[in-house]
């Protein structure tokens, strides 16, 4: 069969639509591209936003009217929260939400070859690994326990759910011994791992066990909650794991972080960024920021530049409040017009951009530890590689031999959207 893929939204989609092409193409069948005639197209969905659910409507009727015939088949996020609005869009033939997502080969192979199945599995997380030619990706757990007033995810994706520790261990060496030169850890919420498991396996203690067995590869998290990192976690940075932590932030006002049920408050955060850089300098920490939260007002929106500012942030994430049906902050007073909300996303993107610009000018000079990926700019012609603190090097002297090797570089210039080094 032809199988054709549309991704939408976070990271984790992106992982699974892979994990659903190679287990397709382990059947037998060929991906082609979402734009080419296809047997099957599949729509991985995402609802964080009332503008995610619009866009990933239009992908599914693009898909209709292209299959002429076709099976469509949704799923991802959208498909877990809204499935019945889903399903009254004429040509849909398949709805699966995120917990049987893995289902969906076995049971439209077998819907092909006409031998039915009666029922889908339960919801369970399988030790997903795959590899790219730079690096590996493992998923160790799904899910989420929080309950932040304004997100849908928990509805989406169920409660916490960890991979078990001797599957994650497994597929991570796995990895080593084809010489992945880096593996992310991906997750929903990866800083509970464990947490369903009873007592004696957390994340700290997961990291401990990857890193004995990392040999040469390095390893890099994804988004952590602030109350989730560890001084363990802090120590493991550059000694194994990438000097790089994604930490969600939201909002610089207690008053708003207390309406979004978030478990901090803004001095325990500026603390945890400010305590980070200097136990381990040249980290580079990340940040989600929300703006246009209920109750929001120039106030509340200028402490949260005030913090951004103040703390030791190399790159922001930046986007815009949506109410979401189901969820607590849907039916608050006080919500923010659009035209405002776009106004402070450009204030903060525009602060995130100096800062980034910043982050990488205190590099110059300096040798770093680069991933060789297989992407060329078009205006330079140099191929380009991720840095273990988290930005991108065009790099003079790199050869295609070097795809997926870990090299040492020097960083001899920033501009604000491009940085350049040459091979040592």
């Amino acid at each position: 069969m032809r199988i054709a893929f549309a991704t939408l939204g976070c990271k984790i989609n992106q992982f699974e639509t892979d994990a659903l092409q190679q287990e397709f193409r382990s059947k037998g069948s060929t991906i082609v591209p979402f734009d080419a005639e296809a047997d099957v197209y599949v729509i991985n969905t995402c609802s964080v936003t009332a503008k995610s659910d619009y866009r990933c409507r239009q992908v599914i009727r693009s898909a209709v009217l292209r299959g002429k015939g076709a099976k469509v088949v949704v799923t991802g996020c959208y498909a877990e929260t809204r499935p019945e609005e889903i399903k009254k869009i004429p040509g849909v033939e398949l709805v699966f939400g995120n917990r049987v997502k893995n289902e969906i080969p076995n049971h439209i192979l077998s819907l092909i070859s006409e031998s039915g199945r009666n029922r889908l599995p339960g919801a369970h997380v399988p030790g997903m690994a795959l590899q790219t030619k730079t690096r590996g990706f493992l998923k160790i757990q799904d899910g989420c326990d929080n309950r932040c007033s304004y997100c849908i995810v928990p509805l989406a994706r169920g409660s916490s759910r960890s991979v078990a520790p001797p599957d994650v261990i497994r597929e991570f060496v796995h990895l080593v011994e084809t010489g992945c030169p880096e593996v992310v850890l991906t997750g929903i919420h990866i800083g509970t791992y464990g947490s369903d498991r009873g007592k004696g396996f957390s994340l700290t203690e997961l990291l401990k066990a990857l890193i004995a067995s990392r040999g040469l590869t390095r390893i890099r998290l994804s988004s952590i909650e602030p109350k989730e990192v560890t001084g363990d976690m802090v120590s493991f940075l550059g000694q194994g794991l990438c000097r790089h932590l994604h930490v969600p932030l939201q909002s610089g006002d207690d008053t708003i972080l207390a309406s979004m049920r978030r478990n901090y408050n803004s001095r325990f955060y500026l603390d945890l960024l400010e305590n980070i850089a200097k136990q381990v300098p040249g980290t580079a920490l990340g940040a989600d920021v929300m703006v246009g939260f209920p109750g929001e007002g120039d106030k509340e929106f200028q402490n949260t530049m005030r913090l951004v500012a103040q703390a030791p942030l190399s790159h922001l994430h930046v986007f815009s409040y949506s109410p979401r049906p189901g969820t607590p902050a849907a039916g608050m007073a006080d919500q923010v017009p659009e035209m405002i909300k776009r106004e402070r996303s450009e204030a903060l993107r525009s602060l995130g951009m100096k800062k980034n610009l910043l982050f990488r000018k205190m590099h110059l000079g300096s040798s770093l530890r680069v991933v060789i990926e297989d992407k060329i700019n078009s205006d330079t012609g140099l191929l380009s590689g991720l840095t273990d603190n988290y930005f991108r090097v065009q790099i003079e002297g790199a050869k295609t031999e070097h795809i997926g090797k870990k090299v040492k570089i020097c960083l001899k210039g920033v501009k604000e959207q491009d940085s350049f080094g040459i091979l040592l």
